[in-house]
């Protein structure tokens, strides 16, 4: 009687095995993929937010840089530089009203009753104070100052010479430096993002200026 033979697969399953076996390494693979892909562009994107907010941040540091070198008495602007004459005007204004004393105003606003409040996007920067960098990114910036008031010198040396000052002694010292807050707010706009970064500064500027 002749022994029974053992049960073989056909080629036909064979194959069917193999390709499943390839078609879920496939998936597998193809997953992985997109995953690593998702990654790398959550990647560039988290780079380039941080790229234009590290440009923001120097914008408002040059904003500052600009107000402080305009608001030194001896640098005098022209025509050419129309932000730079409202800054010095405002200046003026500042100085001769003691109402607007602690009242933050920006160069546009010489008026005694609005208050200069920033909102991000609410406030668009000068012409002269904004341009096109690479990529066709915008950057710019806005100006306010605020009058502090005098500063404080009690226990502090007068000085010598035609720009001295005596110290106060409880009442107010017409010839102490004034006192201001200086206050830069940037906006860098690629495509239909905005950033956004505010820098402040406390300055005074020289007796009888």
């Amino acid at each position: 009687m002749p022994s029974p033979r053992p049960a073989t697969r056909s080629h036909g399953q064979t194959g069917a095995i193999t390709i499943m076996v390839a078609l879920m390494l496939l998936v597998l693979l193809t997953i992985a993929a997109v995953s690593m892909s998702r990654n790398s562009f959550r990647e560039i994107v988290s780079s380039g937010f941080n790229r234009q907010g590290a440009m923001a941040d120097s914008v408002a540091e040059s904003g500052l840089d600009w107000a402080v070198y305009w608001l030194d008495p001896g640098n005098t602007p022209t025509a050419a530089n129309p932000s730079a004459v409202s800054l010095i005007a405002l200046k003026q204004s500042l100085k001769m009203d003691d109402t607007l004393e602690g009242l933050p105003k920006t160069i546009t606003d010489t008026s005694g009753a609005t208050t200069y409040v920033f909102t991000p996007g609410s406030t668009t920067p000068p012409a002269d104070l904004s341009w096109t960098g690479p990529s066709s990114v915008t950057e710019g910036y806005t100006i306010g100052l605020t009058r502090m008031g005098k500063l404080p010198v009690t226990g502090m040396s007068q000085g010598a010479g035609a720009g001295a000052f005596t110290p106060a002694a409880g009442t107010l010292n017409t010839q102490a430096p004034d006192l201001w807050a200086v206050r830069a707010d940037a906006q860098v706009v690629q495509g239909n993002v905005t950033f956004y970064h505010g820098k402040e500064a406390w300055i005074t500027t020289p007796v009888a200026q």
